[in-house]
């Protein structure tokens, strides 16, 4: 059965948090499951939200090369001294295989 899995890559500190206000790049990488040969004509969006997922902002994607991407994340401009990020991602396959993983309060932005 081929699964799709993700790996993120977000820099954040020890505290899982990142200076809010700014616009930040987070990793993913898309991969199958272990023993699998990697997914071919891999796709994917990133979609970001401030308030648990009620609104979505799509963030920029680049494609890094084998199955590796870049987002780039606008921190929304908040008044809360911390605010969540949820992050939902969603890939495909040249096979027609797709995945799409909601990371609920995924990490924090702490002006």
């Amino acid at each position: 059965m081929p699964l799709l899995q993700f790996d993120y890559q977000v820099p954040v500190d020890a505290h899982n948090t990142l200076r809010a206000g700014r616009t930040h790049t987070i990793g993913v990488h898309v991969r199958a499951q272990d023993g699998l040969s990697a997914p071919h004509g891999v796709t994917i969006r990133v979609e970001a939200s401030y308030d648990d997922g009620r609104t979505w902002w799509t963030a920029e994607v680049t494609d890094r090369g084998h199955n590796a991407f870049r987002a780039r994340v606008a921190g929304p401009s908040q008044s809360a001294a911390v605010a969540w990020v949820t992050l939902r991602v969603t890939a495909r396959d040249a096979a027609g295989n797709t995945v799409r993983q909601t990371v609920q309060r995924a990490y924090a932005l702490q002006r």
